[in-house]
């Protein structure tokens, strides 16, 4: 289950942002998952709400914006987005093609207390 590692990891910024901008509370977060990141939403939930017990990250809210995997193909100049996984422009075939989405993992909002 990565969904534990990845909350980990965003609890950990918060609560490194929370220290430095003396906020008391958070109520709620957004994040922006890329659809390779393979996450599921309710396993992240469910690991962040047993990562923030006795935090100032204690019963917040985490939404989880799952965004699609984008390629931007260079021989056609094509973008190809939805499930696509397999790294190749679905209109040419060229293999030569930038991901522009889909890797994300970013802290899109925060709903915070100030002391």
């Amino acid at each position: 289950m990565h969904e534990l590692s990845l909350a980990e990891a965003v609890h950990n910024t918060i609560k490194e942002l929370c220290q430095r901008s003396s906020w008391s509370r958070v109520r709620r977060v957004t994040l922006k998952v890329g659809r390779l990141r393979q996450v599921n939403p309710e396993l992240l939930s469910f690991a962040f709400g047993v990562l923030t017990k006795g935090a100032v990250t204690e019963g917040a809210e985490l939404s989880v914006m799952e965004l699609p995997v984008v390629f931007h193909c260079r021989a056609c100049g094509r973008e190809t987005s939805g499930d696509v996984t397999a790294f190749a422009c679905v209109n040419c075939g060229s293999a030569d093609v930038e991901l522009l989405s889909g890797m994300e993992l970013t802290i899109e909002s925060m709903e915070v207390e100030s002391q």
